[in-house]
């Protein structure tokens, strides 16, 4: 009897125990849902952030705002000359465009937090382009209309060779002008090109050198030129000779000859070496259609300083990330006028930042990121970044150490990489200054080889278009300021890619071969009024030689504060991320990388700045 009533009594107590419980969580059920009730009122009250997507062909007033519960906000956008905004992707907005071609985009009765992207696109823009005096390769028409709808600030002219012909003489490229007298533009370069006003360009002739002044022999089913006997300036190598194309030119063959402008013809396909010698030549022009050439062609030219290179082949490299650096390029000469922050080095610069956000940290100072790649030789592209900059600007470098050779200029020397950087305009290559560097022309030889055995593709291809392997991307995937903006997830933990360790030790950058040279860059820059300032690229701090200690860390880091003539802004150990904060590689950062890492560059930027206004303070 105890036991079964001790046994009943439990399970009554037990059923109480339930029924207690269940009023318990009823009562707290239903004060919770007054208690979310209460909040999801609270939040529909409240202010409700709003963020606008980057466009890379639009600037946009404010990108992060707070709007009041269902109120409308107004920002301001201003295209890139020849694009039109259409609109966006908010449910509720009106779009209204000023005299000034800035636009007004209203979002109505905003109530949720959201991401808005912009719809815009470039105007199409138009060349003519005239024979001038010549005649179509094939059928009668001597002008040619081209439209371009590509997102580009600046247009590749017609390679020329393939449209338009002209019985003894040689196309140099294009001209504003007819006579000559306006802006030149090598085949395949690029030209400004405004939607409204259609450009038009006309085929700039020279005559050829009277083919008498020349000996040659047979070579196949072509010409080699041999010798020369005439005194002609400009001395324009003929295409033909006798009936036979030119494709060679032999050694010795203009040795010391006194022309100072020398055009080589679109049929050469070889200059053997001292081909040139000692010639008096200052200002080359050629075609890509030379396979074969090196520097010793010009052994001894000491006044070449000029050379125009035309295109008559198809690009190789369009669409790829070396062909970002003619966009950036182009960027940088449209803001030029600006007082700039020019960011520098190799892919970990266009890996490496959230320009977005400096430009918003740093309103007085326009914003572009360089960055393309970082094994080649960095001293042409901080020669031409030069040229478009001036007293005021800052520019931020950040050598990657595994390439530090390249990184640091410790050559004068040119490689192939540097033509798979300008293919898609030439034209950069007659900026700079050819007795500067060496193996230029033997730099282009190995280019040319290499893209012999590549896919022929077209201008029309545009990086923004593509991802880091090739792949179509449904947005761009670089924004207006030249940061690689497809989002990366970080890594699934902090083990280095690459079995590719890097020192950070003082015995790896000795005074002479790494720290003079790129001080005598560093102080070209100065001579313009320009502040170089050096903080470390971003790397796997797992990627580091057994010597690379704290302690060895921290005197490298001293000895660039007292070598470098540029201001060590930035505390290495900072630059060194767990290995989840990279994608792909010990140093290009995942897109939270990037925030983590321009959150620190912003505050040292402040700190610097800070301290330069202390300093010219009276």
């Amino acid at each position: 009897m105890h036991a079964g009533y001790s046994i009943i009594a439990a399970m009554e107590k037990h059923t109480k125990r339930l029924q207690f419980g269940t009023f318990l969580f009823t009562v707290c059920l239903v004060a919770l849902c007054f208690f979310f009730t209460g909040c999801q009122r609270r939040d529909a009250e409240a202010p409700i952030s709003l963020v606008i997507e980057d466009d890379p062909d639009v600037a946009i007033s404010d990108q992060i705002l707070t709007v009041p519960f269902e109120e409308d906000v107004t920002v301001t956008l201003t295209p890139d000359k020849d694009v039109t905004v259409l609109g966006c992707d908010y449910p509720d907005a009106t779009l209204e465009r000023h005299a000034d071609g800035t636009y007004a985009l209203t979002l109505h009765r905003v109530r949720y937090p959201v991401t808005v992207s912009l719809l815009a696109e470039p105007d199409p823009c138009h060349i003519t382009f005239h024979a001038n005096g010549g005649e179509a390769v094939s059928g009668s028409t001597t002008e040619l209309t081209r439209s371009y709808s590509e997102k580009k600030r600046r247009c590749n002219t017609l390679q020329g060779t393939s449209v338009f012909k002209r019985e003894g003489y040689t196309l140099l490229g294009w001209n504003t002008a007819p006579d000559g007298t306006g802006t030149y533009i090598p085949c395949g370069s690029r030209i400004a090109v405004e939607a409204d006003e259609p450009k038009q360009l006309y085929a700039q002739w020279i005559r050829q050198s009277d083919p008498s002044l020349f000996s040659c022999e047979t070579k196949g089913d072509h010409a080699m030129i041999t010798g020369y006997y005439g005194q002609e300036d400009p001395l324009v190598i003929p295409s033909s000779i006798d009936g036979q194309e030119v494709s060679a030119i032999a050694e010795e063959a203009f040795a010391g000859m006194d022309a100072v402008t020398v055009v080589l013809p679109p049929t050469l396909k070889e200059v053997e070496v001292y081909a040139f010698r000692d010639s008096k030549v200052e200002t080359l022009y050629l075609y890509d259609g030379i396979s074969e050439i090196s520097d010793y062609a010009f052994s001894g030219c000491s006044s070449l300083h000029t050379i125009y290179l035309n295109a008559c082949r198809p690009p190789a490299y369009s669409g790829t990330y070396y062909d970002t650096f003619p966009d950036k390029y182009d960027y940088l000469q449209s803001i030029a006028e600006f007082d700039k922050l020019v960011l520098f080095s190799g892919s970990s610069t266009r890996f490496g930042y959230d320009s977005v956000a400096l430009d918003a940290a740093f309103a007085d100072y326009a914003v572009a990121d360089m960055g393309v790649f970082a094994y080649t030789n960095a001293l042409p592209q901080l020669d031409l970044i030069l040229m478009q900059m001036h007293a005021g600007d800052l520019l931020l470098h950040s050598p990657e150490f595994d390439a530090a050779k390249r990184q640091f200029c410790t050559t004068n020397a040119f490689d192939d990489k540097f033509f798979c950087l300008i293919e898609s305009d030439y034209a950069l290559l007659s900026l700079l200054d050819y007795q500067a560097y060496t193996g230029v022309f033997s730099a282009f030889c190995t280019f040319q080889k290499t893209k012999a055995g590549m896919a022929e593709k077209s201008y029309d291809l545009s990086p923004c278009d593509f991802n880091e392997d090739g792949e179509p991307t449904g947005a761009p995937s670089y924004n207006r300021y030249g940061d690689y903006v497809v989002p990366r997830p970080d890594a699934s933990d902090d083990h280095p890619i690459y079995d590719l360790p890097v020192d950070y030790t003082t015995a790896s950058y000795d005074e002479t071969h790494y720290i003079a040279p790129l001080n005598a860059v560093y102080d070209q820059f100065a001579k313009k009024g320009i502040a170089c300032l050096f903080t470390y690229a971003p790397r796997n701090r797992q990627a580091l030689s057994d010597a690379s200690t704290p302690a060895a860390i921290e005197a490298l880091d001293q000895y660039f504060r007292d070598e470098l003539h540029a201001t060590v802004i930035s505390d290495p150990l900072e630059s060194l991320y767990p290995g989840r904060y990279l994608f792909g590689t010990d140093n290009h950062l995942s897109t939270n990388g990037v925030a983590i890492r321009t959150e620190r560059i912003i505050a040292d930027l402040n700190r610097y700045l800070s301290h330069q206004t202390k300093e010219a303070a009276p």
